[in-house]
């Protein structure tokens, strides 16, 4: 008897909850931009609050009836501090995106001692994308691992696209990323593996609008240029 009643709750919460999230789609699609695709409802940790994700790396929170929704951050109140879930929703979120570009896709200068490990989305005619791989090697003195995805600044088909599409093609692309951050034109062969704009497209998902811009292994996202130092305190931090 218990195991019937203990299935019968089962059907009603999850019929409950789809329900909720029919009329949520519903509701929230109507009043998103043409051609907008809701990609998660979720629930979130107050109740009768849902997170929409449509495209967004930041969620809209819903009521379960899909009538009122807010764009903003979300906190919660604990017995020694005030947390915001919205952060904490939008790293985890973050590192569910990372994990599409695979360890191959990434052009890698790997630290003989390494202590930290960071994903860099570059352009090889950024200026400050310049001065870090410089100095890539103090970096990886330091213990700092630096794995390179592509975000061409001036968008997919441009020449910066094509040189970074001849970077990731080409027989040895860390000398041909090294080559083309110093300047010189190369001779770029193009491929159909190409993860270029695949990487771009990630990017953007991952609200990324300039370069370099670094993401630690835990998700975090570090906007602009940091010193190799500078770049080591905020990963221990």
């Amino acid at each position: 008897m218990k195991y019937k009643l203990l299935i019968n709750s089962f059907v009603i919460f999850s019929l409950t909850i789809f329900s909720d999230e029919t009329e949520i789609r519903e509701k929230i699609s109507s009043i998103l931009p043409p051609g907008t695709q809701i990609e998660a409802i979720e629930k979130s940790d107050f109740p009768d609050i849902y997170k929409v994700y449509y495209g967004d790396i930041q969620p809209l929170y819903v009521s379960k009836d899909g009538k009122y929704f807010l764009y903003g951050d979300m906190f919660k109140i604990s017995s020694s501090q005030i947390i915001n879930l919205t952060s904490s929703d939008i790293t985890k979120r973050r590192m569910q995106l990372m994990k599409d570009i695979g360890k191959e896709e990434l052009i890698s200068f790997i630290s003989k001692n390494e202590s930290h490990s960071v994903t860099v989305f570059t352009d090889v005619d950024c200026g400050y994308c310049r001065k870090l791989h410089n100095e890539i090697e103090d970096y990886n003195k330091l213990g700092i691992s630096i794995h390179y995805a592509a975000f061409p600044r001036s968008g997919i088909g441009t020449e910066s696209f094509t040189k970074m599409v001849g970077a990731w093609c080409s027989e040895d692309p860390k000398k041909s990323i090294t080559n083309l951050k110093n300047g010189e034109n190369l001779r770029l062969n193009f491929c159909d593996s190409q993860p270029v704009a695949k990487h771009y497209v990630i990017g953007q998902k991952l609200g990324i609008s300039g370069t370099p811009a670094i993401i630690s292994q835990d998700g975090e996202l570090y906007p602009g240029y940091f010193s190799p130092k500078d770049l080591l305190d905020k990963l221990k931090s």
